[in-house]
């Protein structure tokens, strides 16, 4: 027979005194490290009771104490006939802040002892005619009471049991409309080190004998646009290995794991809403059925109105033009996907939209969309649909904003800290299901659509959780964004209801002054290093699609055109500016690329050195001190070398200008002074054109043994001892005068 705890006749009364009573109990299980002795944990809960699914409870119980706990109970009550009223209602609920009787017990379980430090899973299976659950009679959530008690301990968690309507003899009422969308991209992007090696020395990587070295980070899946392929995949795409791959920017191999796994959950549930990152696609080989495409490597446009600074991303390496919708287009149609143009959504970055971005991504060609729940802060009585229409300068802009609670828990999230139920995804899930069908309750005639969304890190089995729930949600009709941007819109505005607070843009503009002084390292390397000197206006631009599939010669050899190999240079570093720049929020992801893109500037200034030389033994009071400087660059440089010393009495000549020919060595000659014995130290150093250092510094020893060598210097020394002798002599033997 199935008892529910004593405890909670207490909780079957509503005053005051139950609640101080339960209050005291919760706040007197204390471990020392201030967490409570005993935490509970939802490992599995049913989302949704039917008149035949009965009701599944998984419960870690975890001991934080330093002492063992005895032999307990896990128990579970729920009202069967009680209906929140209201959102915070429910909130209160779940932070455990409400006094709601829980009179039905469900059932309990026997919990045995645990040591200190360690937990235990328990398990709590309902049949679907037991008599709590038999007694509910109108569909909607249910206050669930999760208690353990052992010994003097006692635990309690709030979650909710949300029934269907399956079965009741209730009447129907139309099913509340929503959107479930997520961005498919990824911030986890590598180089090609190969490929990356390959391009600056000008080699043919289908000639390359260089392997990748097998690095994790190098591998990567093609979508049959590389020249270099392997066996076709499952899903239509081309897996390749670094080594094969002529690519300069990949996916990790991680990534493309998570990929397949998304592959198979969007074939499950295709009411998903799948807004692709064209690039992402382009690399990872994936050919999901989408909703749309986004603004390449997502970069992010709320950031980009933010600092409002448009030639600060132009000297990254970021124009408008690479994350304009109509490129967006263009890069999935490369990828090989269908011909039809796909629709294109702008995906919020890390700041709110503002007027003034939405004007930008209007401008770009993105009509409709995604923000988050902050994108009205308007307060409303009950939830409504979540399309907005904002009139801007460059056109109307349609908002497509989520559902502020809906969200939260999507994105894997609890609804507050005191939700402790929702510390695991079974638990958010519950409250997740729970809080649409209040949704659908509050206003059951009314149309609405709400929008839900997945982050962009989600993983799959979390993904396939929710979708799965809500597709057995009867009072759900899961709707396309089109539809959604279609609908009647809740708002027509001119203006934006945001947040005042200002955006925290720091790390942004971090990432543009590193991606801004690597790019001009290239720059400089062509207008004052290259013997050919090449202005940027000069520099012959390279499409990033030619530059990605590699689909001709010209491409990886050029002829001894240094315009276009550097070209090919600036196409890789604001690929990786670009992906720098993602809308993902502070990420590796960020600093990677801006690492990355400073060094293939390094590696390009880099590749001019001084080499190593021998310490020089002077005998004289001249010499010369050979210099060589070798160039791996497939085109000739003019630099200069410059020598300072450590010592006054032993210098070198300052400077040589010297060229230096493409996958060559050239020699200069310091002339070394000195005038005493001793040591010094010299200095070299290579600067460009502009008399701006660069690349490595060469120390060189100088020692110096000065030595009489012929019968000059004999009688120079012994004409200056006569003159020392007479000057003594004189000075002994002068007459004084008589005052002195």
């Amino acid at each position: 027979m199935l008892l529910a705890p004593a405890a909670w006749a207490d909780e079957s009364n509503t005053t005051d005194d139950s609640s101080s009573a339960q209050t005291q109990q919760a706040q007197s299980s204390q471990s020392k490290s201030g967490k409570p002795a005993e935490t509970l944990t939802i490992a599995q809960s049913t989302p949704i009771v039917t008149a035949s699914s009965g009701f599944h409870l998984q419960v870690i119980v975890t001991n934080n104490s330093d002492v063992d706990a005895p032999a307990g109970t896990l128990a579970a009550a729920t009202n069967a006939l009680f209906t929140f009223a209201s959102r915070s209602d429910m909130q209160s609920w779940a932070e455990n802040g409400t006094n709601i009787p829980t009179p039905n017990p469900l059932g309990s379980v026997d919990v045995p002892a645990i040591t200190a430090g360690n937990s235990t899973t328990v398990t709590l299976d309902v049949a679907a005619d037991q008599q709590a659950l038999a007694a509910i009679r109108n569909w909607g959530p249910k206050p669930l009471t999760i208690a353990y008690i052992a010994g003097n301990t006692r635990s309690i968690m709030h979650s909710f049991l949300t029934r269907s309507s399956d079965g009741l003899s209730t009447a129907q009422t139309p099913a509340m409309n929503l959107t479930v969308a997520m961005p498919l991209t990824s911030g986890d992007w590598q180089t090609n080190e190969t490929a990356i090696t390959n391009l600056i020395e000008e080699t043919d990587s289908t000639s390359s004998s260089s392997p990748a070295s097998g690095k994790a980070q190098e591998s990567t899946e093609s979508n049959g646009t590389s020249n270099t392929k392997s066996e076709e995949t499952e899903n239509g795409g081309a897996a390749t290995s670094a080594e094969q791959s002529s690519e300069p920017l990949l996916l990790s191999a991680e990534s493309i794991a998570q990929t397949k796994a998304l592959e198979q959950t969007v074939a499950k549930h295709p009411r998903l809403q799948i807004v692709a990152d064209p690039l992402y696609l382009q690399e990872s080989g994936s050919k999901p059925t989408i909703a749309g495409v986004m603004q390449p490597a997502d970069f992010d446009i709320t950031a980009y109105a933010a600092i409002n600074n448009a030639s600060a991303y132009t000297n990254a390496g970021v124009t408008d033009a690479q994350w304009t919708a109509k490129n967006a287009q263009t890069i999935y149609a490369a990828a090989g996907n269908a011909t039809d143009a796909p629709d294109t959504y702008a995906w919020q970055g890390s700041a709110d939209w503002t007027m003034d971005a939405l004007t930008k991504a209007r401008a770009q060609g993105y009509s409709t969309v995604i923000a988050g729940a902050s994108f009205d802060n308007e307060q409303t009585d009950t939830v409504h649909t979540g399309t907005y229409v904002i009139n801007t300068t460059a056109g109307d802009v349609t908002v497509l904003k989520e559902q502020s609670e809906l969200g939260t828990l999507a994105h894997g999230q609890a609804t507050s800290k005191e939700a402790t139920a929702e510390t695991s995804d079974a638990g958010r899930l519950a409250r997740l299901m729970a809080q649409s069908a209040f949704y659908q309750m509050e206003q059951p005639y009314t149309t609405r659509n709400l929008l839900m969304t997945f982050t962009r890190t989600n993983s799959s089995g979390w993904i396939d959780q929710v979708m799965s729930a809500l597709e057995q949600a009867s009072w759900l009709n899961l709707t396309d964004l089109s539809t959604m941007a279609n609908t009647d819109p809740y708002h027509v505005s001119d203006s934006v209801n945001q947040s005042t607070d200002s955006p925290d843009t720091s790390a942004t503009q971090t990432v543009l002054n590193q991606l801004t002084a690597s790019r001009q390292g290239i720059l400089r390397l062509a207008s004052s290093i290259l013997k050919e000197r090449i202005q940027s206006d000069d520099i012959v631009s390279l499409d990033p699609q030619t530059l990605a599939r590699r689909d001709a010669d010209s491409t990886i050899n050029h002829g001894n055109d240094p315009k276009q190999w550097l070209g090919s240079l600036l196409t890789v570093h604001d690929g990786m500016a670009l992906r720098a720049l993602t809308g993902s929020g502070p990420s590796g992801s960020h600093q990677r690329m801006a690492q990355a893109a400073q060094n293939l500037s390094d590696t390009l200034l880099g590749s001019v050195s001084i080499t190593p030389s021998e310490p020089v033994s002077v005998f004289s009071e001249s010499a010369k001190m050979p210099i060589t400087v070798s160039n791996t660059l497939p085109y000739a440089v003019s630099v200069k070398v410059n020598s300072i010393t450590d010592s006054m009495q032993i210098v070198t000549s300052r400077t040589n200008d010297v060229v230096i020919p493409a996958h060559g060595e050239a020699q200069v000659a310091f002339t070394i002074r000195v005038s005493t014995s001793g040591s010094a130290v010299a200095h070299v150093s290579l600067s460009d054109r502009q008399n701006v250092a660069f690349g490595n510094t060469q120390d060189t020893t100088i020692t110096s043994v000065l030595r009489i060598s012929d019968a000059s210097g004999f009688i120079i020394i012994g004409f200056a001892v006569l003159l020392g002798l007479v000057g003594l002599w004189r000075q002994f033997n002068r007459k004084k005068d008589p005052d002195e």
